[in-house]
């Protein structure tokens, strides 16, 4: 094990809403989706922390998500590699 770098196309950054939709003003019924955002790290790097629509209020970290699959077998994440194409 160790630490290995990541292609940012491979990364979205998960947030949640702070007020968790709870300070609705129109009443309508709480739904996650719609208070949590995925962003790239290119777009946290530009925009910096994305702000909830609802409450104007900065949006907490939840998770990392990368994008990858689950070896049973090996127990092991398997990360989408680019294969160079020779020009034979």
């Amino acid at each position: 094990m160790g630490w290995r770098p990541i292609k940012d196309e491979l990364i979205l950054h998960r947030w949640k809403c702070v007020c968790d939709g709870r300070n609705d003003p129109e009443g309508i019924k709480w739904n996650s989706s719609v208070y949590t955002v995925e962003v790239s790290p290119d777009w946290y790097e530009e925009h910096g922390t994305p702000v909830c629509m609802d409450c104007s209020r900065d949006m907490e970290y939840i998770e990392t998500l990368l994008d990858c699959k689950f070896d049973p077998i090996r127990e092991t994440l398997v990360v989408k590699q680019e294969r160079k194409k020779s020009n034979e």
